[in-house]
């Protein structure tokens, strides 16, 4: 999760990094120029015996406040949902480690299974915010399994194959039980 820190509220008017203000810029720009633009011929309007009343402009304004409620409310049942999920998958992966750790307690290579499992975490977060993997990646992973999981379509599920991978190889072994 991204948290910022916290700030004045007339300082958040103006962030401009993470905020919709770059994708929406020329919108607004166009609705204050054409703001301008009406009130300079308010004048005008009046001279031709056009008046304006607030009824339309109110209704205008109630069913964009309800869109846009509503449309907050779904980006916000997302974001939890999102953060939900996060923590089962993290609670499921402590809980494999962990399960692989007491059943395996002697095995030499369970640092090369904990590498795989904090390489995952690392690499599902890099996806999900479009942010290159290679370096941090690197320091989890060996060379062979750098290559494999950069190579794939989708670098958390070759991981994912990788720790398979590893469970088989002690199961095959007889290291570990049915239930595993």
């Amino acid at each position: 999760m991204i948290v910022r820190p916290q700030q004045h509220w007339i300082r958040l008017i103006f962030v401009w990094h993470g905020s919709v203000l770059s994708k929406i810029f020329s919108r607004l720009l166009l609705n204050f120029l054409l703001s301008i633009a009406v009130i300079i011929m308010l004048p005008w309007y009046t001279m031709l015996g056009i008046k304006f009343t607030l009824a339309p402009f109110s209704i205008l304004g109630v069913a964009i406040a309800i869109f846009l409620g509503f449309r907050n409310n779904a980006c916000y049942a997302r974001y939890v949902e999102a953060r939900h999920l996060w923590g089962q998958l993290m609670i499921a992966s402590r809980s494999i480690l962990r399960e692989v750790k007491t059943t395996l307690p002697d095995e030499r290579g369970i640092e090369d299974f904990v590498r795989l499992q904090i390489a995952f975490a690392h690499c599902l977060r890099m996806t999900l915010r479009r942010q290159p993997q290679t370096q941090v990646l690197g320091n989890y992973l060996d060379q062979e399994a750098l290559q494999k999981v950069v190579a794939s379509h989708s670098p958390a599920n070759r991981i994912l194959l990788l720790m398979g991978e590893w469970l088989a190889i002690r199961r095959r072994s007889g290291k570990l039980f049915e239930r595993l």
